[in-house]
């Protein structure tokens, strides 16, 4: 399983919170690094670094997503594991870089995927730009449908109600959305499952909400177990 951290960035915090998971239930935990040095702002990590500082698009190899796959790949070669695809799971920023880089990297070797609180999302809407919607975005052929077709879980707090501070998550077009992560969540997924119906496409996605969680990595892991692998004590 590859872990998205959260706008902290903090890698270590994150990865210690699957450790236990991983290892009752016999799986690989990797855990992807960008450091604000290199990446500092959330045009950089949540939306992917698809656009440069001005908002002029950036070659498909330097974005951010652009990183996963290889780092899987690197990580087999280095201990000789077989695996064809990895679980994907990211909070916060994660959360949304998860979704937006299914949306614009179809091809990647994601098996399932869970986008738990992600702090502003990416509407399935040709009138907002990227990355609060598709206008501007550099879609794949069909992207929309296979973005739609991917096994991906949208994991909210049910708490998940307090405020962001973050520039883009707490802009005007982000409150838009909703006042607060969970109406932002739930509003992505019902406008993605319209617009699939709209276009008679399947639609694989999934709503989770979290009881009693609030925006809260350590707390939300635990329900990000089922969507990633059914069964994981199999």
């Amino acid at each position: 399983m590859i872990v998205i951290p959260g706008a902290s960035r903090d890698t270590q915090r994150f990865h210690a919170s699957w450790l236990s998971f991983a290892h009752r239930f016999r799986f690989v935990v990797i855990t992807l690094g960008a450091p604000r040095a290199r990446f500092p702002t959330e045009h950089d990590y949540n939306a992917g670094r698809v656009r440069g500082p001005g908002g002029q698009p950036r070659p498909e190899s330097e974005w951010l997503f652009s990183a996963v796959d290889p780092l899987f790949e690197d990580f087999k070669s280095r201990f000789g594991f077989s695996a064809g695809r990895y679980h994907l799971f990211g909070h916060s920023a994660g959360g949304g870089f998860v979704h937006r880089m299914l949306l614009l990297k179809p091809n990647a070797k994601v098996q399932r995927a869970v986008a738990a609180n992600p702090a502003f999302a990416t509407l399935p809407d040709s009138n907002v730009d990227y990355p609060f919607g598709i206008s501007g975005a550099p879609l794949p052929p069909n992207g929309l449908a296979r973005w739609f077709a991917n096994p991906l879980t949208i994991l909210l707090g049910e708490k998940d109600t307090g405020p962001r501070k973050q520039p883009l998550s707490n802009s005007a077009t982000a409150r838009a959305q909703g006042p607060h992560v969970l109406a932002r969540g739930k509003l992505l997924f019902e406008r993605a499952r319209a617009e699939a119906a709209r276009l008679g496409v399947p639609f694989r996605w999934r709503l989770r909400v979290a009881e009693g969680v609030g925006h809260d990595n350590r707390a939300i892991a635990p329900h990000a177990l089922e969507p990633l692998f059914a069964n994981p004590a199999d």
